[in-house]
């Protein structure tokens, strides 16, 4: 197993940092997990063309039948099912908190993962490396201020993203507003490793040669049932002092009334020079239903240095609404349906009729009888552009006890992919149960088996049938000092 020399430093700086603070106070979670599967692929294979037969609708195929492209080439290709793989996914992630520093409002944060594939295909993606420090860092919080330093993880509408650096907050409580501020070394999108780390191999070969700089702010104005908020943020290279990303954007969340809800936002592509995804949706809360209604405009995004950004990805706009009832105590009924459609992509094709737009429904329903029975289900159907697909799946829950669950579910989905050479039908049915005691302890597991039947008309519709078992462990503790101190006083709600 592989570990980081950065993961090692933090995970025993860690430790010997817990081992001289018996006396404060600390809090420890501990989950640890496992999962068994084994899936089959898909091997490319070629084979010479004048040893290609022709097949029963006339198409060429292998002398085994398995049908083949060959575009007037001497070597024809095509795919075969390939060896059965298995994985054996294992990974421990522990919370950390410790506070007592002797310096009111310090306090320490971290949160690791030891991960790695145990099977003896190394079939599972993204367990490397094998230690990862997804969070670690100091905390300051005073009044009206609130300082942080370390690696950080930022939640935001300009998408969450991961850096070593520093955070600071402050709130000016006359005039309702709240400064954000950030900056450091940024980590790989959807990764806590640098971009540069080998681990992201082959993820492009124009990745820049050095960690981005990160820096950004925001600015909120919260005036009771208002919430406004405004973000920059900037990514540069610094070998080449380039910008790697530069965006912003504004969003907001208003209740004007108990039953009436308003939320929305944009962001705007600064590089580009144009509008990115933006939304809007009303909600309105009555008493035994919840309705909404809303549009959005969604634009894929990708960094400067990455290739994509050049084949010029076209954004979709929709319209959608929803409802929720609930007409007696143990019943809810749901829905929500939405239609959307592409913007023009300047794309020439004057022989293809180009589709550019389709709809997704959904429904379901929850009966909830007594304390110990849940009942849900629910269906879905989607047609879009060159695809469609329909779902459905029902689950029970049985709590005969307050620490003890058990659930069954199943369902099936039907994927006609029309751009490929097949349909795809997948059926699925699978057990849970989950046991909690001591307050601070609970350990589950689960098993499912997955029935995959691919309608392909030669010798390359195989399936995918496969069976998964997991369990976990979950392990809370900790002292109890800030138990032992008095609560604040109690504030009066306002009516």
């Amino acid at each position: 197993m592989t570990i980081s020399r950065s993961a090692l430093t933090a995970l025993a700086a860690l430790s010997l940092v817990s081992a001289r603070l018996e006396a404060q106070g600390y809090r420890i979670r501990l989950d640890a997990r496992g999962q068994a599967a084994s899936y089959r692929g898909l091997q490319s294979d070629s084979i010479a063309s004048s040893q290609v037969v022709p097949g029963p609708d006339g198409g060429p195929q292998t002398p085994d039948g398995y049908a083949v492209q060959c575009s007037g080439a001497s070597w024809c290709y095509y795919y075969r099912p390939g060896a059965i793989l298995r994985g054996v996914p294992l990974s421990t992630t522990a919370d950390l908190l410790l506070w007592g520093f002797g310096v009111r409002g310090l306090s320490l944060h971290a949160s690791g993962r030891l991960i790695t594939d145990a099977g003896d295909d190394n079939a599972w993606p993204a367990t490397e490396p094998n230690a990862q420090l997804l969070e670690g860092y100091l905390e300051y919080e005073r009044d009206w201020l609130k300082l942080r330093g370390g690696r950080l993880l930022l939640a935001s509408r300009l998408q969450p993203m991961g850096f070593d650096g520093g955070w600071a907050r402050g709130r000016w409580a006359g005039a309702s507003l709240e400064f954000t501020g950030y900056g450091g070394w940024g980590l790989g999108q959807a990764a806590v490793v640098p971009v540069t780390s080998p681990v992201l191999n082959p993820l492009d070969e124009w990745r820049p040669v050095q960690r981005q700089l990160v820096a950004g702010g925001e600015i909120a104005w919260m005036p009771g049932p208002v919430d406004v908020r405004a973000e920059y943020r900037r990514e540069v290279d610094p070998d080449l002092n380039y910008f790697v990303s530069e965006r912003a954007s504004l969003s907001f969340n208003a209740q004007p009334s108990r039953f009436l809800r308003a939320s929305g936002g944009a962001d705007w592509n600064m590089d580009y020079g144009e509008l990115g995804s933006a939304d809007l949706t009303l909600t309105y809360l009555g008493k035994q239903f919840t309705v909404s209604a809303g549009g959005r405009r969604y634009q894929p995004y990708f960094n400067l240095w990455t290739l994509w950004g050049a084949f010029s990805p076209v954004p979709y706009n929709a319209l959608n609404a929803s409802a929720q009832v609930n007409p007696i105590s143990w019943l809810t009924l749901r829905a929500r349906g939405e239609r959307y459609w592409y913007e023009a992509s300047g794309a020439d094709a004057p022989l293809v009729t180009v589709e550019d737009r389709g709809y997704r429904a959904s429904a379901g329903g929850t009966i909830v009888p007594d304390s110990h029975w849940t009942l849900d289900g629910s269906y879905l159907l989607e047609f879009g552009p060159g695809a469609s697909s329909r779902y459905f799946d029902v689950g029970v829950t049985y709590q005969p006890l307050t620490t003890l669950q058990l659930g069954a579910s199943g369902g099936r989905v039907y994927r006609p992919l029309e751009l490929r050479y097949y349909d795809a039908t997948g059926t699925w049915v699978g057990g849970r149960a989950s046991w909690s005691f001591a307050n601070q302890m609970s350990i589950w597991g689960d098993g499912q088996y997955f029935k995959d039947t691919r309608d392909k008309p030669d010798a390359g519709a195989n399936n995918w049938d496969q069976v998964r078992v997991r369990a976990g462990v979950t392990i809370t503790f900790g002292s109890n000092v800030d138990r032992r101190a008095p609560l604040p006083p109690a504030r009066r709600s306002l009516p």
